[in-house]
């Protein structure tokens, strides 16, 4: 019940992150499933499901970012193993933006959080992002790959997702 009350207050905080009164501002948010391997992976977590915003604002040449996934743990030695992950990033939309698709690339920080037995461990990793946007009439599906670097979780996923405007 306490995983699923953090999730809840994460995405509230981000919808109150996001900048509504701007009239430049674009916001997208939608679910997204995420398959891991690295030090994730090697845990019991290869699949996760989370949340995705993103938001323009003004004129600033960049996507803010943030995202939260939890992971199902299937580990052997610890079966109250609870993983999940909380990136803050900036992606850069290439202008090859035509019809079928809008490459992007970007980093930011990225938080790994792992629970066991009331005992927990957060790590903190630099991120790097590629991927791109399918733009269509009623939503936006994208894809990427990300790696964190740094700290001592290893993190290495590819993330696939929808986008709605909002």
């Amino acid at each position: 019940m306490k995983k699923f009350s953090f999730a809840t207050l994460f995405v509230a905080l981000l919808f109150l992150a996001v900048p509504t009164q701007d009239a430049h501002a674009q916001v997208k948010i939608g679910p997204r499933a995420v398959l891991s391997v690295g030090d994730i992976s090697d845990a019991g977590g290869d699949f996760g499901i989370g949340a995705d915003v993103r938001f323009l604002a003004g004129d600033l040449p960049v996507t803010f970012n943030g995202a939260f996934d939890y992971y199902f743990v299937d580990n052997e030695l610890n079966d109250d193993l609870s993983i999940f992950t909380i990136d803050f990033n900036a992606l850069y939309m290439f202008g090859v933006d035509n019809q079928a698709f809008t490459p992007y690339a970007g980093g930011g920080l990225g938080v790994t959080r792992a629970s066991a037995n009331d005992v927990s461990n957060s790590e903190v990793n630099l991120n790097i992002i590629g991927g791109a946007e399918f733009p269509l009439e009623q939503f936006t599906p994208f894809v990427q790959a990300q790696f964190g670097v740094g700290g001592d979780v290893d993190r290495f996923n590819i993330a696939g997702g929808l986008l709605f405007n909002l």
